[in-house]
Parts: C-alpha cells; structure tokens; sequence
C-alpha cells in the first residue's frame, strides 16, 4: 500500500471483543485501525485500495508471550538474526507480535540472550511480527519441577543478578517465569513487580498458602497452567488450584491436545473465564519442521506426532502455533470465536505491556490484523502492511 494511501479491507467477518460483524467494512490509515463496521451503506474513501476478504473471519493478530524457537531457530543461540528470523516465520501463523522466551540457564549465557533480543528489537523489521519484550523462564524455578529445563541453570533467586538481567534488557524484560517457594522469592517478586515486570508462577510445587502471598505481593500469572506445578487435590489445595480461583491470576494455556486433554482446557476457562486465559504455544526450534531429533539447551529432544520430548519421556516445549491454539481451543471448549480471539491477542497484549495499541479490533489501534479462511490462514497484516499471505 502507498505511503498514506487509506485501505478498506470489506466483506470479512470482523471479530471484536462484544462480538462479530459479518459482512464488515474495516477503514485502515496510516497503520492503524480508523473505523469499524457494517459493509451495508459503507462509504468507501476515495482513492482508498480494496482488500476483499469475503469468506475470512478478521481478527486481531495473535500474540505469542512464551516461545523458545521455531524453523530451527532458538532464542538461546543469542543471536539477534535468528530472533529476526523467528519474527518473520511466526506471520504465517498469525502472529504479529511475541515474547522471545528463555530457559534456565548459567548467568553470562542468560545476558547474552537478552543483549541479543534487545539488538533486534532494535532491528525491528516492518515486515515480521513484533518483538513485544523478553520473557525469561528460569532460572529461579524449582529443581524438583524442572521438567526440560537444563539443571545447572536452576538456582535460587540471587536479586544482584537479577538486576543484571533487567539493566542488559534496558526495560525490555517484561515477564520473568519464577517458583515462589523458592529462598528469596518473595523479595524477588518486589523487586519485578517495581520494575514493571510481570511475574508468572510456573516450575514451581507451591502450597496454596506460599502462592496466595506471591499474589497479594504482585504475582499475577501462571507459566503453562497444570504443567510442572502440582496437580490438584480434594483435600490440599496447591498452587494450581490458587491459579484457578483467583481471578487476579492470568493462566498461560498450551492447547496443542499434547500438554491438556480438552476436558482440562474446560476445567481452566470455565474457572478463569476470556479474561483470565492466554494462550501460548511454548514452541521450541521444530515448529514448522518435519519430524526427527532437535535440541532445547543441551537436551535431545525427539519430535514425532506433534510430542517433543526428552530421552526419558518429559515433555519439552511444542511444535504447537497460534493458529492452531485458537482453532483447538475453540473445540475443546466450545467457546465462541471472539472469546477465544480475546484469549490468543487481548489477554496476550495486556500482559506484554502492549494493550493500548494492539490485541483488538478497534479504532485507534494498530492495524494488526490476521484473516482466517476455514481454519487456515489467509494473510496477516502488521501495522496495516500485508507481511504474510497463505502458501
């Protein structure tokens, strides 16, 4: 599109968070979203270029906060060009921003990653989603509930370096992954929550005391919910069952049908509803590649049948994708389209700090759009800019 020339995008379904607009007129200028509404008696600008999306739903782009890899790249290869190069290859799914996200590793290997995903925010394409931040998983999480995560990473909260992290990340560490039960969790959590970062629970065997205080001090997700916490009990409620109960708690889902059987994605967004769900893909370097053995720090991990997992059968992260998340959760749990869309691009932008400029279908936001035809998708648009179309 010509550089301040308006796009009217018409005949798609518009999804918006208080519903849908099936035959939409869709006004876009100068990047961002000028108007929404019916095609019927719509008013085309003139000189506006058409875009003609009869029979795709439009949606928000989807936005991945927890993703280690994919296309045989990996965020700890801390190299600026392989995060670059997940950025572009994330578009085909429908993804028009994300969280670079780490594992648990030695201290100098985890600044280099973080350097390395602060260079290329810095340079940033306008051809691939948007680097939103870095999520750091680890590596004060619990030994004990490790799953893949590499072992010589895993310590106790240490605040000095900590700060290390947040000073190389240069306000660009948005969300840290962390046990609460840990030795210095607490103290840990203070000093995220004051620096504007998001403190999700996760690897963690938490009791449902230790987590309701890391609540009350500021913790406000939960990393791949039921996955390496403890599992529910009848008589000693635990850290998931504080995740489900407390509405102030954002709960990550993996909905790849590997992670959670649909009757646990039921049980979660019945429990935390739209505006407590993200969906995540926790993808690692296979995604989008065929089957065989690839590697998550230094692990093994074989992929076969949609399952990556470690020598001994723990599962390690997913070949999942955004596109899929949306369409399997809306069959698992028979929740409508736009409440599923909220959970994969609203929820997802309000915890990467971006809510107020993108994660929804309405004017003023950027025109980070996303067209899905019979579950496929079409194109996705980053900043009102076609920057992927279906192969």
């Amino acid at each position: 599109m010509a550089t301040g020339q308006t796009l009217v995008i018409r005949g798609g379904a518009a999804v918006m968070p208080a519903g849908i607009i099936e035959e939409s007129v869709i006004v876009v200028s100068d990047g961002r979203i000028e108007a929404v509404g019916p095609a019927a008696g719509a008013e085309i600008p003139p000189g506006a270029a058409l875009l003609d999306a009869a029979g795709c739903s439009v949606l928000p782009g989807f936005i991945d906060t927890h993703v280690h890899g994919g296309h045989g790249d990996d965020v700890m290869s801390a190299d600026p060009q392989a995060v670059l190069r997940m950025a572009k290859r994330f578009c085909r799914y429908g993804v028009t921003g994300f969280l670079p996200t780490t594992i648990a590793a030695g201290h100098e290997e985890t600044l280099s990653m973080i350097r390395a995903c602060v260079e290329a925010a810095q340079e940033q394409r306008a051809d691939a989603a948007r680097i939103l931040g870095i999520h750091l998983e680890g590596p004060y999480i619990n030994l004990a509930k490790k799953g893949a995560q590499p072992a010589e990473g895993i310590r106790n909260p240490d605040l000095a370096e900590c700060r290390e992290y947040l000073a190389a990340g240069r306000g660009r560490v948005r969300m840290m992954t962390l046990a609460p039960e840990l030795p210095g969790a607490e103290d840990l959590i203070r000093l995220l929550v004051d620096h504007n970062v998001v403190v999700s629970m996760g690897h963690t065997a938490a009791d449902y005391d230790t987590a309701e205080r890391a609540i009350r001090l500021g913790a406000s997700h939960a990393t791949h919910l039921f996955n390496q916490m403890p599992p529910l009990h009848h008589r000693t409620p635990n850290l998931t069952a504080a995740c489900l109960v407390n509405p102030s708690v954002i709960a990550e889902l993996i909905t790849d049908g590997v992670h959670l059987r649909p009757e646990i994605v039921q049980i979660a967004v019945r429990c935390k509803g739209r505006e407590g769900v993200a969906l995540i893909t926790d993808a690692i370097k296979a995604q989008g590649m065929p089957d065989g053995e690839y590697s998550l720090g230094p692990y093994a991990v074989q992929v076969a049948g949609g399952r990556c997992t470690l020598a001994n059968g723990t599962l390690a992260g997913s070949v999942h994708r955004m596109d899929r998340a949306l369409t399997n959760t809306m069959l698992f749990s028979g929740l409508s389209l736009e409440d599923v869309s909220y959970m994969a691009s609203g929820v997802p932008a309000l915890t990467a700090g971006a809510i107020a400029r993108t994660g929804s279908l309405v004017p003023g936001k950027d025109a980070d759009l996303v067209a899905i035809r019979d579950g496929e998708v079409e194109w996705t648009m980053v900043g009102g800019e076609i920057v992927c179309d279906a192969e």
